[in-house]
């Protein structure tokens, strides 16, 4: 459904070390704008109307109703460019402002270290 990549796994690891967080799942979430999609994402109690799935290890709730907007997305963990610093990517086919990566430039989404 959607797909953590291993950088993206290991750093919501290190996040899921915090006290605050002991207990929660990582949850993704999307708001429709007039310019495209924005991506949300935090930890949270699990509550009955959410889906919950695992990926490269990381388990992750959303709430049904967003199923079609966030289906098939990648989350990464990276620089866009050289200069700019580490960040969550979102690389969602449903969004109006999707672009894929160039070739040779696609994350890995395997198991691999």
């Amino acid at each position: 459904m959607i797909i953590i990549t291993k950088k993206a796994a290991n750093e919501i690891i290190l996040s899921a070390h915090n006290l605050e967080t002991q207990g929660l799942l990582i949850r993704f979430a999307v708001d429709k704008t007039d310019e495209g999609f924005q991506y949300l994402m935090g930890f949270d109690a699990r509550n009955d109307n959410d889906i919950h799935l695992k990926s490269n290890d990381i388990e992750y709730i959303f709430v049904y109703e967003q199923k079609t907007l966030l289906e098939g997305m990648v989350v990464d963990f990276d620089k866009i460019d050289k200069d700019s610093d580490y960040h969550f990517i979102f690389m969602n086919p449903n969004d109006p402002n999707y672009e894929p990566p160039k070739e040779g430039h696609a994350p890995d989404k395997s198991n691999k270290k």
